[in-house]
């Protein structure tokens, strides 16, 4: 399965005052890995949303798992991938890596989502293309 890595040196304003990452910059990362994941497969956010008429593909549920702390001057490896497709929705699974060390792991399900004024949020879910899942098998 098709997979992305983004590098991300740790700033001093993603730390608590104990001088470890504030656990929420974790969802901020994990945000920025799923977009730069659709990047690398050939099919960035601000393009996908007006080329497709989508309105985007807002997380459902998040989660998390930490192993390892992370400190202000570090960097760190995210890696991201698809790791379930569903019908109008799909899974984002990341892994964060200091070095060869696992410090902590993510997922996050996704609806893909159109503006539609008779909803009760004013988007509802729809199906995902079959080219777009064929993009992350296939890679780019």
């Amino acid at each position: 399965m098709f997979r992305n890595s983004i590098e991300i040196t740790v700033e001093w304003g993603d730390c608590d005052p104990a001088g470890i990452v504030f656990y929420p910059n974790y969802f901020r990362w994990f945000n920025q890995g799923a977009h730069a994941l659709f990047g690398a497969a050939g099919m960035p956010f601000h393009e996908m949303i007006e080329e497709r008429g989508i309105a985007g593909v807002p997380m459902l549920d998040t989660r998390a798992s930490f192993r390892a702390p992370i400190r202000f001057g570090e960097v760190i490896t995210l890696t991201s991938r698809i790791d379930e497709w569903r019908d109008k929705s799909f899974t984002v699974a990341h892994e964060v890596h200091k070095g060869g060390q696992l410090c902590a792991e993510g997922r996050d399900i996704r609806a893909w989502v159109v503006h539609d004024d008779k909803a009760p949020n004013g988007i509802r879910a729809v199906t995902i293309p079959d080219d777009v899942k064929r993009r992350f098998e296939d890679g780019p």
